[in-house]
């Protein structure tokens, strides 16, 4: 009997790392395409640019209402009808006629593969109860494989067929996911009370695309675009504003004010801010930079983050496994986070143009990304797991929230990166420069990991336990 459930509950774990790997996928299978995208609509790189960025924005809107929704109407359920839009929304969006309508469906197929994500890790936790910080430290592992595949086939893809078959790469394993939730899956349910916050998830959204389109309009000549850059980008602070206040009336907020309130909670979302904007944000303008800088074909281009891929599959693994437990999630934070500076600073400096000719340019990017690579590893899973040993019962949500501020800060931060790129003669140089800044930001965040959780404070959502003994409030 005991053997039969571990059968079903290795299933289950198998089908929702598919999952999240079709998520992942089609994250970064843009990445490779853009200056295709360029050619095949005719329009400039900074609207080109809104298919990662309306993405990001969109999976940002999903996580923060997906778990709670889940905990409400049941996660298999909701991972199916997630799964089914994101197909349907792929498809759509490889065959769209113009970048208005591709962007539209990328967005949706964001919707469906941002709720994957709390969802996913809510079901794992609700599978292996006893080994919860390591089972989601292995399942959020599977994170890294999706973005070796999506770079790496969608440019072999876009360079031997068409660069819309690359945004069709991740449909069929998203259906062997949704054929295997509907088989193996049990519904399970929180029956929290109160109504999804689609208000405060709307302005979220909202106050994040006005920035968005403002920058973009700075990039285009005549008065009226202008008046409408500045026009949007004050609109963004009030639609903040409305936000805030929404959260802090909403029965159940996507942003928890009393949670963020506790200093461990606080300052790991904050840090995710930073550690989404510089690890995901960043990582779209590598085969961008190997195009531009060393010539390479948008499939070698693509192969150039295997190797950051392979890396952090290989330091998220080895985290999750032995390092976790062991070190907890402060020492692992900060390792990974100097590291990765370190290589941001390196690629600003020009050390890949800098290194002997005899070592091909590829190879020497491949080199410098592998490093890189092994330090988001050692971060990923300490950063996305800090807090969720206080409150296990909230898992989806704690996660959910977690994915809200990591994508905000990737979105935010590949939006401005967009808008400088345009401002840049030479987008070669561009791009180091942006990553040298980016490594500045990443040393200054260092301090916040002070503030979070070690991973050895006692669970503070038990009945006996009214107020966190290890969890400081600000």
């Amino acid at each position: 009997m005991q053997a039969a459930i571990d059968r079903r509950r290795y299933a289950v774990f198998a089908v929702v790392s598919v999952a999240l790997l079709i998520s992942s996928m089609n994250l970064t299978v843009a990445f490779v395409v853009l200056p295709q995208m360029q050619e095949g609509f005719g329009v400039s790189l900074t609207w080109v640019g809104w298919t990662v960025t309306a993405y990001q924005l969109a999976s940002a809107v999903s996580m923060s209402l997906a778990g709670g929704v889940a905990d409400r109407y049941g996660r298999r359920r909701m991972l199916i009808a997630s799964l089914s839009l994101f197909c349907v929304a792929s498809v759509a969006a490889a065959l769209a006629p113009n970048i208005a309508v591709h962007v539209l469906m990328r967005m949706a197929a964001a919707l469906g593969g941002g709720a994957i994500v709390p969802i996913a890790a809510a079901v794992v936790s609700r599978e292996f109860p006893h080994s919860r910080a390591r089972a989601i430290g292995l399942f959020t592992s599977v994170l890294p494989l999706g973005w070796i595949i999506g770079p790496t086939v969608g440019g072999f893809i876009a360079e031997h067929f068409t660069w819309r078959g690359a945004f069709l790469l991740p449909a069929p394993p998203a259906v062997a996911a949704l054929l295997g939730a509907a088989w193996l899956m049990r519904e399970s349910a929180e029956g929290a009370k109160g109504r999804p916050d689609v208000p405060g998830a709307l302005l979220l959204a909202a106050a994040i695309a006005s920035f968005m389109l403002a920058l973009s309009l700075f990039r285009v000549e005549g008065a009226a675009a202008g008046a409408a850059a500045w026009g949007l980008l004050a609109l963004s602070v009030p639609l903040g504003w409305l936000f805030w206040r929404q959260e802090s009336r909403a029965e159940s907020p996507i942003v928890d004010l009393a949670l963020l309130r506790m200093r461990p909670f606080a300052a790991a979302n904050a840090y995710n801010v930073i550690w989404g904007g510089v690890s995901i944000g960043s990582s779209a303008f590598i085969p961008l930079y190997a195009a531009l800088e060393f010539d390479l074909d948008s499939a070698r281009a693509g192969s150039a983050l295997v190797g950051l891929e392979l890396a952090l599959i290989a330091g998220s693994t080895l985290t999750s496994i032995w390092l976790l437990h062991r070190l907890g999630y402060r020492p692992l934070i900060l390792a990974g986070g100097l590291l990765l500076a370190a290589v941001m600073v390196s690629v600003g400096f020009g050390l890949i143009r800098a290194l002997p000719s005899a070592l091909p340019p590829f190879w020497a990017l491949f080199g410098v990304l592998t490093i890189g690579g092994f330090a988001m590893g050692v971060q990923a899973p300490a950063s996305n797991n800090a807090g969720i040993e206080l409150m296990p019962s909230r898992v989806s949500s704690i996660v959910g929230l977690r994915g809200t501020f990591r994508f905000a800060g990737s979105v935010i931060t590949t939006t401005v990166i967009f808008f400088l790129l345009a401002g840049f003669e030479d987008a070669a140089r561009g791009v180091e420069v942006i990553y040298l800044g980016l490594g500045a930001i990443m040393l200054a965040a260092a301090p916040l990991i002070f503030l979070m959780p070690t991973g050895r404070e006692r669970r503070i959502d038990a009945p006996a336990e009214a107020t966190p003994r290890n969890a400081n409030t600000l």
